[in-house]
Order: C-alpha cells, then structure tokens, then sequence
C-alpha cells in the first residue's frame, strides 16, 4: 500500500469477533487523537463504515494476520495497536520517539520461555536480559532496517509455525535480536497487561523456568537514613531481607 500519510494508528484484525473488538478501540482512540486511522480486516466495509479514515480489506488465514501485513502500513510512521487496546490517554507522543528509533516496544512479562528456549535453537541463544517484547503495541518508521526487520519476522514467524503453534512473539524476539532496528524501550505505561497475565508466569514455572522474572538486583536504599551521612546495617543477610521486603512486587 503506497503511504497517504505521516503518521497514524494502524490495526490488523482477523475475524468478525477480533474487528468488533478492534472499532471499539478505535472508538477509545478517537477519543484522544486526530490523527488518522487505518484498519486492515477481512471483514467487509460495511462492517467498518466510517469508524476509521483508511479501510483495507486482507487476505488473512490465520489470528497473527499483523506479521503479514505490517509492512504494508499506509503511514510513514505508524503506531501499531492490536484489537484487545483500550485507550486511556493521549499516547501522540510514540511517534516522536520514531524521529531518533526505528522501533519503539514495551516488554512483556515473558522475557524467556523455557519452553521454546528448548525447542526454538535461535531464540534459546538470546539472553534473558533481552527480553520478549510484547507485540500489541508497537510504534515503528518506514526506514530499511525496518522493514528488513518486519521481513525477518515474517521468515521467522512461518518457520517456526508449528513450534509455535502460529504464536507470533517467538520469532518477534528473534528477529529483533538479529536486526539492526533502532529500538527503544517504553514504560510500562504505554502496554499495560492484566493481572492474570502476570500471574500466569508465576503458576506455569515448567514453561518459563524457575528463575523467570525473579530479581536480579534490587535498587533500594535500606533506610533513608544514608541521607543524614548514617549507615547502620552490618549484615549482608539483613539488608537482604529489609530491600527484598520493600522492593516493588512487579
């Protein structure tokens, strides 16, 4: 798709049910932003009437339709939403980051699975500091190492299809590892997750490993009493104990 615009809101979906979803994000959108919105589905128009300025009907044969048809964002600079977004605040502000990054991602709460750390030999060799970023919300530009990058995405993402049961953020971080994309990480803010996401990575430790999202260094001082040139902590075992109790459950 040739691009009509600057910048704009991009959403992919698949299926009746995903596209209802989607114009109802949409609807929360448009509550904070002018700026244009395109919706590729395989939904007819009618569906869609006049809910969106950019309307594209796909060939989609699968849920992850977004891996085929991202490249073909009709925006220079593009804020990927997927259809389960509610929008809370203006979020404008993504696209400034594409003006000194390629790409710009919040991680998720996955960093990395055992499961396809064992099975995937090019995502197991990613360190677990390089986290898995999760792939609903992501702003991009239309630079070449970009769309190197959607394209090495969609190699790896058919690749390992049935590894991965057509599940998209395997080869996400892979071919983020591999690229040369200027990434930037976004807060947390930006891709905010449910509860029950978060607790899944704690009940289902056979697929994520046992060390998944456990502390690496905790940042705290024990008492703020190190401010008045006071320091009253000999034990390793007990400062342990005091910033593990106040670090931040996330």
């Amino acid at each position: 798709m040739n691009k009509v615009a600057e910048k704009g809101y991009l959403y992919i979906a698949y299926g009746e049910a995903f596209t209802r979803e989607a114009l109802l994000s949409i609807e929360s959108l448009k509550r904070f932003t002018s700026l244009p919105v395109a919706l590729f589905t395989d939904q007819p128009q009618e569906m869609v009437g006049d809910k969106v300025e950019l309307y594209a009907q796909i060939q989609a044969n699968h849920l992850r339709a977004k891996v085929d048809y991202m490249d073909q964002s009709p925006f220079l600079n593009t804020v990927f939403l997927d259809s389960d977004t509610v929008i809370v605040r203006n979020c404008d502000d993504m696209f400034d980051l594409l003006e000194r990054f390629d790409i710009a991602i919040v991680n998720d709460y996955a960093r990395k699975r055992l499961k396809y750390s064992q099975t995937v030999p090019e995502y197991g060799e990613i360190p677990y500091a390089f986290s898995e970023a999760n792939s609903g919300v992501i702003a991009f530009n239309n630079s070449t190492r970009t769309q190197t990058f959607l394209k090495m995405w969609k190699e790896y993402f058919y690749k390992y299809f049935k590894e991965t049961n057509g599940w998209d953020q395997i080869s996400f971080r892979i071919s983020l590892w591999k690229s040369n994309v200027r990434i930037h990480h976004m807060p947390f803010e930006y891709n905010v997750r449910s509860k029950e996401n978060r607790e899944k990575q704690r009940r289902y430790k056979h697929e994520f490993g046992e060390d998944h999202m456990e502390s690496r260094i905790i940042h705290i001082h024990y008492d703020s009493e190190i401010h008045r040139g006071l320091f009253n902590m000999d034990s390793l075992e007990d400062l342990e104990k005091i910033v593990k109790e106040k670090a931040v459950d996330y």
